[in-house]
């Protein structure tokens, strides 16, 4: 499947209109608690593969050490993050969360159900990011395990 079917097929499943810049496009989608999410999706055409990507803020400097280990720990099997990847965007410094798919095994499955587990599991981690910034720094804190594993 090319990116610009896969599109078509996720507007149709959504009901709205998702335009596309070249094998691109980003939109705003509701997560499941009401929290929007901002999408980037792309298109990889020649290994029929999907990019989507969600910016989910810049990490707190205090306590940073405890997130990013919590963040290490979280793509363990991809266990916490319903198989994406957290990363640290080394060109804004902000945190993300990015999977890679087969476009026809997702097109089978369902693309808007994909992506709306994919929003809610970035929402999730916007929250527990959030919550590190409002929390006193503890060794006692048990953060190492934010929620159960929320897969496809």
């Amino acid at each position: 499947m090319v990116f610009k079917d896969y599109v078509e097929l996720l507007s149709k499943e959504f009901g709205v209109e998702i335009e596309t810049t070249g094998d691109a496009c980003a939109f705003s989608l509701g997560s499941g608690d009401g929290e929007n999410v901002e999408i980037l999706m792309q298109g990889i055409e020649d290994k029929g593969t999907l990019l989507t990507c969600a910016d989910l803020c810049e990490p707190p400097l205090e306590g940073r050490e405890r997130l990013f280990q919590t963040l290490l720990e979280a793509n363990d099997l991809y266990g916490d993050t319903a198989g994406a990847m957290l990363s640290l965007n080394p060109r804004t410094g902000r945190v993300r969360l990015q999977r890679y798919d087969d476009m026809d095994v997702l097109s089978q499955l369902g693309p808007a159900r994909a992506l709306t587990v994919f929003a809610d599991t970035a929402a999730a981690w916007k929250r527990l990011i959030a919550d590190f910034r409002d929390a006193p720094s503890k060794e006692s804190d048990d953060m190492s395990k934010p929620f159960d594993a929320m897969m496809v």
